[in-house]
C-alpha cells in the first residue's frame, strides 16, 4: 500500500529484518512537508508491522534507528511454528502496545497504515480517522490539548493556546501551595510571572532540545533563580500529568469502542 504524496524507499543494508515476522522486506516510508520537514517510519511488507512515526527535517534517519530498537528477531523456525499455531496479532492489538502520541502524530501521514492480511488478522485496520476521532471525543481539553502538542511538535500561536488553556490549573496549584508559592496569585506582577513561567514550561515540555539555560530564563522573567525553579517545577509537573492523562483518555477512547 502506498499513501497519496508518499515516498516509498527500499533502504537495503540499512534496516533490520522485522521483529515480527522475520522478513527482510521492508522500506521507508515518507512524506515531505513544507521547508523540509517530513514524516517517516519503517513498514514491513511481510506482515505490516511497522516501525515508530518520526517527524521533522531528519525524520528518515530517525525512523531508521527506532526501528533498530525494536526487539530482536524470532527464527524463521519460531515464525512458521506460531502461524501454525495461529499466533498472529491483530494490527489493533499490536497497536495497544504504542505510545498514544505516537497513533496521535500519524494523522500527519494521513490513510491506513495496516493492510489487514489473509491468515494474520481480520480486525479492521486503525486509520487516521479513528485516531482524529478519538481525539475529538476526548473530553479533557487541557489534556487534549497537551497530547496534540506534544504528539505534532505544536509550535508558536498553539504552545501560546496550551499556556492559556493550562493557565487556571497552574494557578490553582500554586495557591494550594499557600505561603510556602513561589509566587503568590494576589500579587498583579506574580500572575503576569505566572503567564511566563508556564509559557517557558510549555515550550520546554514540547521542544525539550531548545530548552534555555535556568539561569537565563529567570532572568527573563525577573525571578531569583531559586524562586523561578520552584514555579516552573510546579507548572512542568502539572502538564507532565496532563499528558499523561490525555495518553491514558486517548487510549481508551480510541480501543475502548472498538
Amino acid at each position: 500500500m502506498s499513501l497519496d504524496g508518499c515516498n516509498v524507499e527500499r533502504a537495503p543494508g540499512t534496516l533490520l529484518p522485522c521483529g515480527d515476522c522475520g522478513s527482510d522486506d521492508v522500506r521507508v516510508k515518507e512524506r515531505h512537508g513544507k521547508a523540509g520537514v517530513g514524516a517517516s517510519y519503517v513498514r514491513c511488507n511481510g506482515c505490516n508491522a511497522a516501525g515508530e512515526l518520526c517527524l521533522g527535517k531528519d525524520a528518515r534517519s530517525q525512523a531508521v534507528v527506532k526501528w533498530a530498537r525494536r526487539p530482536a528477531v524470532r527464527s524463521r523456525g519460531d515464525t512458521e511454528s506460531a502461524r501454525a499455531r495461529g499466533e498472529h496479532p491483530s494490527a489493533n492489538e499490536r497497536d495497544r502496545g504504542r505510545d498514544p502520541l505516537e497513533l496521535i502524530a500519524r494523522m500527519v501521514v494521513g490513510g491506513s497504515y495496516r493492510i489487514p492480511t489473509e491468515g494474520r488478522s481480520t480486525t479492521v485496520p486503525l486509520s487516521a480517522a479513528d485516531v482524529s476521532g478519538a481525539v475529538g471525543m476526548m473530553r479533557d481539553q487541557v489534556a487534549k490539548q497537551t497530547a496534540l502538542a506534544v504528539a505534532l511538535r505544536a509550535d508558536g500561536p498553539q504552545l501560546l493556546q496550551l499556556g492559556r488553556a493550562a493557565l487556571r490549573r497552574v494557578l490553582r496549584q500554586y495557591s494550594h501551595a499557600g505561603e510556602r508559592a513561589p509566587l503568590q496569585m494576589d500579587s498583579p506582577a506574580d500572575r503576569w510571572r505566572a503567564r511566563l513561567v508556564l509559557q517557558d514550561a510549555v515550550h520546554d515540555l514540547v521542544w525539550p532540545e531548545k530548552r534555555r539555560s535556568s539561569q537565563e530564563a529567570a532572568r527573563a522573567v525577573k525571578m531569583r533563580k531559586g524562586a523561578y525553579l520552584a514555579a516552573y517545577r510546579i507548572a512542568a509537573a502539572t502538564l507532565q500529568q496532563a499528558l499523561e492523562d490525555g495518553r491514558q483518555q486517548f487510549r481508551a477512547r480510541l480501543f475502548g469502542c472498538r
